[in-house]
């Protein structure tokens, strides 16, 4: 039916054409958004999940990869009861730390560069000298990293102007950081 518009060389049968392509364009099967569906993992997974965690995940992957090797089942009532007493074992405290860290390491090793300001005397002296807890703060507002200050190692006091080497340690991970002592 396009094509017989499209032989006849009117204007109107042309623009006509135009905005029907643009509207079964616009309602496309590809364009919506992808569904997800809940699965209870029934195995320890590594990198994944342990036994009774429930995670959202695409229904392709719940569908090829889950449920045909058995790793996982539907989030149902029943099957819900069913992985409690698992779910109850999972330690989620540790689980959250454990990414807040990888998630540290990975903006340190990407920028190593940590900037803290202020204000100085007349003579250019700093009027107070950066500790740990400052760092923290920084990497805390600047980049939405928590680091323990006490996680954080100075070779020596920081009570000049410029840039300063320090040692950021996350258990067996040793990151070295530059920090970037600047006026206001």
């Amino acid at each position: 039916m396009i094509s017989s518009f499209c032989l006849k060389n009117n204007k109107s049968s042309l623009s006509l054409v135009t905005s029907t392509l643009r509207q079964t364009e616009s309602k496309s099967y590809y364009a919506t958004e992808k569904k997800k569906v809940s699965v209870i993992l029934s195995e320890d997974i590594p990198k994944v999940g342990q036994k009774g965690e429930e995670l959202e995940v695409s229904k392709g992957f719940a569908r090829n990869f889950f449920f045909m090797k058995g790793l996982a089942v539907h989030a149902t009532h029943e099957n819900r009861k069913l992985y409690e007493e698992f779910s109850k074992k999972i330690d989620y405290s540790s689980r959250i730390a454990e990414k807040n860290n990888a998630k540290a390491i990975k903006s340190l090793k990407k920028d190593p560069k940590i900037t803290v300001m202020r204000r100085s005397t007349a003579s250019g002296v700093p009027v107070e000298t950066i500790t740990p807890e400052n760092i923290s703060y920084s990497l805390k507002r600047r980049r939405g990293v928590i680091i323990d200050s006490a996680n954080i190692i100075f070779p020596d006091q920081i009570n000049t102007f410029g840039d300063h080497n320090i040692k950021v340690v996350f258990g067996p991970v040793e990151i070295e950081a530059v920090v970037q002592f600047g006026m206001l």
